[in-house]
């Protein structure tokens, strides 16, 4: 092997050393930062792959699609969202007893929806939307209140540090607070969808790549969007921040905002899409 191999190899083992490494450490403060919800975030971490592999090696299909896949993309959602506000919540200024409760009322909360909606892929029905039996119709109201009592729990925690002093740059506290805000109203979009029992007006619309969700008539591109307000806007905070710190950015906060605007306009612009053949 001649020496501009060997080095390739060396440096490309180092950077690889060096990412696990990161990876290490930033599951290492989560665990520190959040015990509960880092548990509950590595445990749907494994589960999406269990459940990955189900699709791949069971062929059950349910309401025209693979049985574990509506389980994997919830395991994935509910991983990334206890690892993103078990980040984000040692930043909001609340009583710390408060925010150990919240935790566990989502850690506990999240675990109960993704039991249920694998049982039910594990019996090969659907587990949103069916009242086929008394008992399809008992685990959708336990997921529907459940879901509510995340969401309300997750949104005291904003409501609480709301009017506090917060340890960080204001331009990314700015980002957390609307993060949470918008991550609410995306998670009640989605109880909006249970209380009508469905998720989609059929239409002739095109459908958006790779999820295969309608451009118009379905609920579930506006309810993607608010949910991921969480990550997206304390990130945008954050940048701001650095920004500012190295004089990049005047108006850090100025940013978040402008930001959140589009970013609740397309949020809005979804939604609108999504119920507008019902009304016509």
């Amino acid at each position: 092997m001649n020496p501009e191999s060997v080095a390739a190899a060396t440096s490309g083992r180092t950077t690889l050393r060096t990412i696990a490494q990161t990876i290490a450490m930033s599951i290492g403060e989560l665990r520190r930062r959040d015990p509960v919800l880092s548990a509950v975030a590595a445990i749907n971490a494994v589960l999406f792959g269990a459940f990955a592999v189900g699709i791949v090696l069971d062929p059950m299909v349910v309401n025209g699609e693979p049985a574990w896949l509506k389980p994997a993309k919830f395991a994935g959602s509910i991983a990334l969202v206890c690892a993103t506000l078990g980040w984000l919540s040692v930043h909001l200024p609340v009583d710390p007893d408060f925010r150990r409760r919240v935790s566990r009322i989502v850690g506990v909360g999240l675990l109960i929806e993704i039991v249920l909606i694998g049982g039910q892929a594990a019996r090969g029905v659907g587990s949103h939307f069916n009242r086929a039996t008394v008992l399809d119709g008992a685990i959708g109201g336990v997921m529907g209140v459940t879901i509510v009592v995340v969401t309300v729990a997750i949104g005291a925690l904003a409501v609480r540090a709301r009017n506090n002093e917060f340890d960080v740059h204001p331009a990314f506290a700015a980002g957390i607070l609307l993060g949470i805000g918008w991550f609410v109203v995306g998670a009640f979009e989605g109880a909006a969808m249970i209380a009508i029992q469905s998720r989609v007006v059929e239409t002739a619309e095109p459908t958006v790549p790779v999820v295969g969700w309608q451009l118009v008539g379905d609920f579930r591109l506006a309810h993607f969007v608010g949910l991921h307000a969480l990550q997206l806007l304390p990130l945008t905070g954050y940048l701001a921040a650095v920004g500012h710190r190295r004089g990049l950015v005047d108006h850090p906060r100025r940013v978040v905002f402008l930001v959140a605007t589009g970013y609740v306009a397309v949020l809005f612009t979804t939604a609108a899409l999504g119920v507008a053949p019902a009304l016509v």
